[in-house]
């Protein structure tokens, strides 16, 4: 909600503000952009144990990265994500996940001010859940993908606003206790390292700054 309301601020001032610019490409070879955008994740989360059942789970998201274009309609960056999952408000209870990756977008369509644009990002991704109550620390890492497409919208040469929409998705195959030993199930009496798998949509909004 908080990034739906920052999005509605920013399209009501620049229709307060709206003015004629003159026109300018907003694609060009060797500009630099950072961007900063907070966001929202539903994903279906999927796992090995069959005492439980498979579920559906929510994360906040901010993200923040850079990136720069090697020709018009390419530009390739790095982007970090913290994904906050969901957990009672005093509940001892906490789980995020960490994302650090590489992203290369393509510029498909480039109106004045306007652009559309896909790509995919990919790199590492860390777990850790903790409950202070039992004591209980788990943590694992693995690979990430994400399929991208977004839309940009500059004001002027240098700031604008961004949508991206993607698909999410990581395994992590090792999850190890605060002892560094991995966590084990039993499947038709046999033991099996327990694993999760995210898979979902998410949602981002947030300023670009371009030099």
């Amino acid at each position: 909600m908080r990034a739906v309301f920052i999005l509605l601020l920013l399209l009501a001032v620049n229709y307060l503000t709206a003015q004629e610019y003159e026109e300018f490409d907003t694609l060009s070879r060797n500009d630099f952009v950072i961007h900063t955008s907070g966001g929202l994740g539903i994903y279906h989360l999927k796992h090995n144990d069959p005492n439980s059942q498979t579920t559906l789970t929510a994360a906040t998201i901010i993200d923040f990265g850079a990136s720069y274009f090697i020709a018009q309609k390419i530009n390739v960056g790095f982007t970090f994500n913290r994904l906050k999952y969901p957990s009672n408000q005093d509940s001892a209870q906490n789980s995020f996940s960490n994302l650090v990756g590489l992203s290369i977008r393509y510029f498909t369509i480039n109106h004045t001010k306007t652009n559309i644009y896909i790509g995919a990002t990919v790199g590492t991704t860390t777990f850790k859940f903790t409950n202070l109550k039992t004591n209980t620390k788990v943590t694992s890492g693995s690979l990430f993908i994400e399929p991208i497409v977004g839309y940009t919208h500059y004001w002027g040469k240098h700031i604008g606003i961004f949508i991206q929409s993607s698909y999410y998705y990581t395994r992590y195959n090792k999850i190890v206790n605060k002892d560094n030993e991995p966590l084990q199930i039993s499947i038709y009496g046999k033991k099996e390292n327990f694993w999760i798998a995210f898979s979902g949509m998410t949602l981002k909004t947030g300023l670009l700054l371009k030099f």
